[in-house]
């Protein structure tokens, strides 16, 4: 009998966290499927723990070089015999009903199933420098959380691996022409707490390069509006003493959150910066 569903989790030195995400996924109420452990050169305990795991339906996979997390997930997708190939991240815990879930919407007919992700908890109150990644209602296509035929993902050509941040989006940007991704409240993956600090705050700003590329090519307006990406913080460059209204939108419940707030301007200007970068690199007028 054919494998249904193949797991793929890409892994860089993740020995706090990978062990928690291997367990969720072999708690499974539905439990015939292979799990593709892909390491991406790890320095650290990383694949002492995976291996530590004497579950037959774990495979472990070491990069000979670094791939990046794109080129991770497609080495996976690659090696999978499953119909279906769930994604989730190694920093990630999906609830035990998670593969049952998605395959509950497979059988609606569509082509993709998009999952819950959760930051901390349901109930987790944020402070200012929480650097939150989750997806509470869906249309984000964040691989911490979905699922996808995988002969679509191979015929879309796998995950842009020429992207820094946003692969995930490109590849459900590229599979919902084929069909609907659905979403699915109740399949549902959490992400541990991460603290915001001006490296991260940096990076992100430097996404929307991504996000730029992605407007061209599949004509995503996500954070557009007009020509204009990204207002609020084109705003805020115009008019610095709108920091200040921080105060007011976000809740300040720690030291860090101070501590990030001037940041926030310089990440605007660096920002702006690859936003003019990426339109003059594709041709297009985006302030």
């Amino acid at each position: 009998m054919s494998l249904l569903v193949s797991v793929v989790v890409p892994v860089r030195d993740g020995q706090f966290c990978v062990g928690r995400c291997i367990k969720s996924i072999l708690n499974q109420t539905f439990k015939e499927f292979e799990l593709i452990m892909v390491d991406d050169e790890s320095k650290d305990r990383t694949p002492e723990i995976i291996k530590g795991f004497k579950d037959p339906r774990i495979s472990y996979i070491r990069n000979q070089k670094w791939l990046g997390i794109a080129g991770s997930r497609n080495s996976g997708v690659r090696q999978a015999k499953g119909k279906y190939v769930f994604f989730t991240d190694a920093d990630c815990k999906v609830n035990d009903t998670w593969i049952e879930e998605g395959l509950r919407y497979f059988e609606k007919g569509c082509v993709g199933v998009e999952g819950r992700i959760v930051y901390v908890s349901e109930d987790y109150e944020r402070s200012f420098s929480d650097y939150v990644m989750d997806n509470p209602d869906g249309g984000q296509y964040m691989t911490g959380n979905v699922a996808y035929l995988r002969d679509l993902v191979l015929k879309v050509g796998g995950l842009e691996e020429s992207l820094k941040y946003l692969s995930d989006r490109a590849l459900g940007l590229s599979i919902i022409k084929y069909g609907s991704i659905c979403f699915n409240r109740n399949m549902v993956a959490t992400h541990p707490w991460v603290q915001m600090t001006p490296k991260r705050l940096f990076n992100a700003a430097s996404s929307i390069e991504d996000r730029i590329f992605l407007t061209k090519k599949f004509g995503d307006k996500a954070r557009l509006s007009g020509h204009i990406m990204s207002a609020h913080n084109l705003l805020l460059l115009l008019a610095p003493e709108l920091i200040f209204g921080s105060f007011l939108i976000h809740p300040y419940r720690r030291k860090e959150d101070v501590r990030l707030l001037p940041y926030t301007y310089i990440a605007a200007i660096v920002e702006r910066i690859h936003i003019w970068k990426a339109s003059i690199r594709n041709h297009m007028f985006i302030i």
